[in-house]
């Protein structure tokens, strides 16, 4: 009888880090990564890259946008460090994630593997989470997905060579628009729109002038801007701070003056 009328203890519910929504994102994403990948591995495979080459640029770079220009520039003809130069030039923009992703980075051992994973996808990705945890654990999901998918669909596209096609497939197109769907909502901050703006018109601008691959790393030029915007206001407020403390001393030497004008007066009347 007890046992009927035994109240039962309800168990908390793990709060879960991450939401169902980042996981269909990181779906999302991981599918337009493999089939970038295979075209990444056909082009590979048709400029006359051995399958090991391909798998090796594919895990040590881990950067789609230099590994297509490193194997552009090697099939136009060019020497093989100037395709290195291009393809590192072209991943500079990973500086400005790595800042991006700073602030939730553990500081210990775990950061140092990690930063192998710093790449537009994850940084998109990690923008997602609510607080630094679950940003840290979104990076995570897209790092390891983009780290066996994308050597994995570079070996399946090397292995079909000349069956894909990547210009008509138009594969190049498809990851700007998720990597826009991601972080449409940072650009409700009118700061970041207008520097985002700035960037695509400057892009846009340099692409036809530039080699395969780097007109977009121009657009990293508009924290050219933010840098001087800090400095213009660093110094305002400096200035200010420094007017104050002199009005500040001025109003105490005056009160001062004051103050012993009336005691010498007090003084004589005595």
């Amino acid at each position: 009888m007890g046992s009927l009328f035994r109240t039962t203890e309800r168990r908390p519910q793990v709060e879960r880090v991450l939401p169902g929504s980042t996981y269909r994102a990181v779906a999302i994403v991981t599918i337009t990564i493999i089939a970038v990948a295979l075209s990444y591995g056909a082009i590979s495979a048709v400029s006359g890259f051995a399958w090991w080459q391909t798998l090796l640029l594919a895990m040590f770079a881990l950067g789609g946008a230099a590994e297509f220009t490193f194997v552009g520039v090697i099939a136009a003809g060019g020497a093989p460090i100037l395709a290195v130069l291009a393809g590192l030039l072209v991943n500079s923009r990973n500086f400005a994630f790595g800042v991006a992703v700073g602030p939730f980075f553990p500081q210990d051992w775990r950061a140092l593997l990690a930063a192998h994973w710093i790449n537009d996808e994850s940084t998109a990705i990690s923008r997602l989470g609510h607080n630094p945890r679950a940003k840290w654990h979104a990076f995570l999901l897209m790092g390891a997905a983009i780290g066996i998918m994308w050597p994995g669909g570079a070996m399946v596209g090397q292995w079909l060579g000349n069956v894909i096609n990547a210009d008509l497939l138009g594969l190049d197109a498809a990851f700007p628009i998720i990597l826009f769907c991601l972080i449409r909502g940072d650009l409700k901050n009118k700061v970041t729109l207008s520097l985002t703006v700035i960037g695509i018109l400057i892009a846009v601008g340099l692409t036809p002038l530039l080699p395969l691959g780097l007109g977009a790393v121009t657009s990293l030029s508009v924290f050219v801007f933010v840098a001087a915007g800090w400095a213009v206001r660093s110094f305002i407020r400096r200035r200010s701070a420094g007017s104050s403390g002199a009005g500040n001393t001025s109003a105490d030497s005056t009160a001062a003056a004051d103050h012993t004008q009336y005691t010498t007066r007090g003084e004589r009347n005595r």
